[in-house]
Order: structure tokens, then C-alpha cells, then sequence
């Protein structure tokens, strides 16, 4: 029993691991029910969903959203899976709600408005670098302070 289990771990790891590399980005959002922020960026949240959903430059790269809630019981488990595949620092839930892409094994915080457009245009954005873009800052951890300017594709 025990070599079963082993094999379906690794089995398992080595589908994580799979995921990660020549897929699409991950976009995704750690949330709290009891959060007034999170309350309030669910509209958006759910727009945005719909608009990348109908977008096939977003569905043909096989990029996919998540949502991750601060109760559920494998919440670090989902964090831990993302972190598996990332080169560099790790996602991390500083405070609700925590938005983040995960694409190329980095991931990307947005700290930019909390409206649909401004969220579809960050998701379906290439650029993976740190940037300032239509007025939102995007920063490569919680704690960096380095900006460049860029145009929005959109």
C-alpha cells in the first residue's frame, strides 16, 4: 500500500510539474468570504472571468482562472501545487484579495484597479517583466518597488 501511494504522489508531482511548463498562465485569486474587498470584487471578478472566457487568445494558449477561498481546507495544498512549478519567489497570500498570474514559472501580483476591463487587460497582457500600465502598477512580489512603463496590448 505504502509504494502505491508513493507512485501516485510522484505520478501526481509529475502531472504538477507538467502543468507548469508549455501551458498557458494561470490567473488566479486567493480570496475571504467574510472580506468587504473580496465582496466587493466579485462583479468584476466574474466579468473578467466571462471576458477572458470568450477571448480565444486566452482560451487557445490554454490559459485557465482559479479561484482559491481562504476557508477551504486545501488552500495551502492549491498554493503549495502552484509554488511547485514556480522559479523564483513564491505565491503567497499577504492579505485579501491576493490576484496573481502565474506564467512562465514567475508569478505576477496585480495591484491595479479592481474593475473588469482593467483585470482582462493585465490577464491577457505577454509581458511578464514589472511594469506600470494604464495607470496600474504590476509588481513581480508583494514587497518590490521597481516600475517600468509600458503600453496595454488592449
Amino acid at each position: 500500500m505504502a509504494r502505491t501511494r508513493r507512485h501516485r504522489n510522484r505520478r501526481s508531482n509529475h502531472h504538477l510539474a507538467k502543468q507548469g511548463h508549455g501551458h498557458g498562465a494561470i490567473v488566479g485569486l486567493i480570496f475571504a468570504n467574510w472580506c468587504g474587498h473580496c465582496q466587493s470584487l466579485k462583479p468584476h471578478w466574474h466579468n473578467m472571468k466571462k471576458t477572458l472566457a470568450a477571448n480565444p487568445k486566452f482560451r487557445n494558449q490554454g490559459c485557465k482562472v482559479i479561484e482559491i477561498e481562504d476557508s477551504d481546507k486545501h488552500k495551502d495544498k492549491k498554493i503549495a501545487q502552484i509554488n511547485a512549478t514556480v522559479k523564483g519567489p513564491k505565491l503567497v497570500a499577504n492579505g485579501y484579495p491576493t490576484i496573481f498570474k502565474k506564467k512562465g514559472g514567475a508569478i505576477e501580483y496585480y495591484g491595479g484597479e479592481r474593475e473588469a476591463n482593467a483585470l482582462s487587460q493585465w490577464a491577457i497582457n505577454e509581458n511578464h517583466s514589472n511594469q506600470m500600465m494604464g495607470g496600474y502598477i504590476i509588481r513581480s512580489s508583494p514587497g518590490s518597488r521597481k516600475t517600468k512603463r509600458s503600453k496595454p496590448l488592449y
